[in-house]
C-alpha cells in the first residue's frame, strides 16, 4: 500500500481491512471514470466510515492537494504587516511555519486570523491543527488560511525534524530544507538583468553527500561566495522544487548559506551503458571507440550553434554520445582511445529510438589521453 494510503487507512483501521479498503478503493476509482485518483478515493472511503477529515503529513502535501487538514507544532512566526488593498481598504498578513516529524510547511493568516498573533491565541512552540489550502508559494508549497480555514490547538507532542536532511529524503515542494554537503561543482557565476535594468549574479552549485546530489541556485552575493571543489555547504532556510524533472534546492532572502568543517563524503555512482534507459541522469565512463564530424547550426534565436557525436564503450556496451557547444569543441583535441568521465548526462531515444547520452550546461566531461 503507498505511503500515503497508508497514513489514512491509519485513521480508520479499527474499522476496514486493509484488503477491504484497497477494494473500497478501486469500487470508488472505477465508480468516477478515473476522475479521481487513489488518493482522493481513499479519503472518500475515510469519510463514509465516519472521519470527517483526514489528516495529511506535512510531507505529503503539494501545490494541487487543494484543501487539507494537518496538525504541526509552530516553529516560527512573523510579525503582522498591514497592505492596502485594490479597493483601498486595509489588510493585515502574518506567516507562520509550522513542523512535525516529515517536513515543514509555512501557513499564511489573513485579517482576523493574523489577529490571532497578536492576540496571544497562537503561540510558538504549540501544537495546532489547520485546515487550509494548499498552493504553490515563493518558498514552495505553504497553506493559506482564507475564511474557509481554521487553525486550533491540539494536545499532542509533535516533534519537528530539526536535523538536517539528507539529499535522498530531500522531496519535491519542501519548505524550510537544511542539509549539509559536499561542493561536486562550484559552477561559474553569471550576469543577467533585471526587470529595473540592474545587473544581478547567479551560479548553480551541485551539491552531493552519501546519499546523492542535487543543484542549489544561488543569488547575488550568495553567488560571489569563494566556492572549490570539497568544500562543504550547510544551507538553512531553503525550499526544494522540480525544474526539468530534477530536484533543485532554492533559496531566498531568509536562506542561511554557510562554509562548514564538517566532513561530508561522497562517491560518484557509475552506471554501466547496458544499465542504461531513457529518462536517466546519469554518470558513465569509458574509452572513446567513434568520432563523429562537428556540425555548425543555427538556433531559433538566430545564434550559431556546433554538435559534435562521439562513441564511448565500457565492458557492457556501446552508445552515442552528443556533445553540445563547448562540449564539442573538445572534439578538436580528441583521439581513439581516450578514457571519458561523463558526469550528469541525460540518456534518451535518439534516431531510429537508438538510445544515446545528451550533454547540456550542467555535465562534466573529462577526456584523459591513454597511459
Amino acid at each position: 500500500m503507498e505511503e500515503e494510503l497508508a497514513e489514512i487507512f491509519k485513521q480508520i483501521e479499527n474499522q476496514v481491512s486493509p484488503e477491504e479498503f484497497e477494494v473500497r478503493i478501486e469500487e470508488k476509482v472505477s465508480l468516477l471514470a478515473g476522475l479521481c485518483d487513489r488518493r482522493t478515493a481513499a479519503m472518500l472511503v475515510a469519510r463514509e466510515l465516519g472521519v470527517s477529515e483526514v489528516v495529511t503529513k506535512i510531507s505529503r502535501i503539494r501545490p494541487e492537494s487543494g484543501t487539507v487538514t494537518f496538525t504541526g507544532r509552530i516553529i516560527s512566526m512573523s510579525d503582522i504587516r498591514e497592505f492596502v488593498r485594490n479597493d483601498g481598504s486595509t489588510g493585515r498578513v502574518a506567516n507562520l511555519t509550522l513542523g512535525d516529524e516529515t517536513g515543514t510547511i509555512r501557513v499564511t493568516l489573513w485579517d482576523e486570523a493574523a489577529d490571532m498573533v497578536k492576540s496571544g491565541q497562537i503561540n510558538l512552540d504549540q501544537c495546532y491543527k489547520v485546515l487550509g489550502l494548499a498552493k504553490e508559494g515563493l518558498k514552495g508549497t505553504e497553506i493559506s488560511l482564507g475564511r474557509t480555514g481554521n487553525i486550533q490547538e491540539v494536545d499532542e507532542d509533535i516533534r519537528p525534524r530539526r536535523e538536517p536532511y539528507k539529499i535522498s529524503e530531500i522531496g519535491r515542494d519542501m519548505g524550510e530544507v537544511s542539509l549539509i554537503a559536499k561542493v561536486l561543482d562550484p559552477g561559474k557565476q553569471r550576469e543577467f538583468m533585471r526587470k529595473d535594468g540592474s545587473v544581478g549574479i547567479v551560479s548553480t552549485v551541485l551539491l552531493g553527500d552519501e546519499t546523492g546530489k542535487i543543484r542549489i541556485t544561488l543569488w547575488n552575493d550568495q553567488a560571489k561566495m569563494d566556492l572549490k571543489e570539497g568544500d562543504v555547504l550547510e544551507i538553512i532556510n531553503g525550499s526544494s522544487a522540480e525544474r526539468y524533472g530534477q530536484l533543485e534546492i532554492r533559496t531566498s532572502g531568509y536562506t542561511i548559506i554557510r562554509k562548514s568543517d564538517q566532513n561530508v563524503s561522497y562517491s560518484e555512482k557509475i552506471s554501466s551503458i547496458a544499465d542504461l534507459k531513457p529518462g536517466n541522469l546519469c554518470s558513465v565512463s569509458g574509452f572513446v571507440t567513434g568520432l563523429g564530424e562537428m556540425r555548425a547550426f543555427q538556433r531559433e534565436d538566430g545564434t550559431p550553434g556546433q554538435v559534435a557525436n562521439i562513441y564511448i564503450s565500457d565492458a557492457t556496451g556501446r552508445i552515442k554520445v552528443v556533445l553540445w557547444g563547448e562540449h564539442a569543441d573538445l572534439l578538436e583535441k580528441l583521439d581513439l582511445g581516450y578514457k571519458a568521465d561523463i558526469i550528469d548526462c541525460q540518456a534518451k531515444s535518439g534516431w531510429n529510438e537508438e538510445l544515446e547520452l545528451s550533454c547540456n550546461w550542467l555535465t562534466r566531461i573529462t577526456f584523459s589521453p591513454p597511459t
